[in-house]
């Protein structure tokens, strides 16, 4: 994706081991509680997850088929995001639910972009990096409060 496709954030947190009390970082049960943390706050959003690559006891296409899935919850996405034991790649946007999106397969958000929300749309993303960090960009100054809040 070009940077010209990006939306510039409200707030950018890098959340990395350090903030689950573990030296292991993009853990499937960090992100659920990442997740869980803005549950309440993310209930109106519907996810989408993309150029998901990690470790677990069932291949990572089929809990997240590509090119790209549709997650309705956050509720549904913690599930998921549960039965993967780390992560080494994922785009995890949260949009507005009722908004329609026509995402170009050819266009598709990746991991190693450059900082921003890869759709206009975007509410909130979440992308695990290489076992190492999560980066959270979001517009809502509420979900970075309950954020820090409950990790920093």
């Amino acid at each position: 994706m070009e940077d010209t496709y990006l939306k510039e954030p409200t707030f950018t947190l890098r959340l990395s081991g350090e903030y689950f009390e573990n030296e292991i970082g993009c853990l499937g049960k960090q992100l659920a509680q990442i997740l869980t943390c803005i549950q309440h706050e993310t209930s109106n959003l519907t996810w989408f997850a993309f150029d998901v690559f990690g470790s677990s006891t069932q291949p990572s296409e089929v809990l997240f088929p590509k090119p790209y899935s549709e997650i309705l919850s956050t509720d549904e996405l913690i599930k998921k995001v549960e039965k993967i034991v780390q992560f080494h790649s994922g785009v995890f946007i949260g949009i507005e639910k009722g908004k329609k999106i026509d995402w170009d397969t050819h266009l598709l958000p990746e991991t190693e972009e450059s900082e921003g929300l890869q759709n206009h749309e975007a509410e909130l993303e979440i992308r695990p990096f290489d076992t190492s960090y999560f980066e959270v960009y979001g517009m809502n100054k509420d979900i970075e409060a309950k954020i820090k809040s409950c990790f920093i």
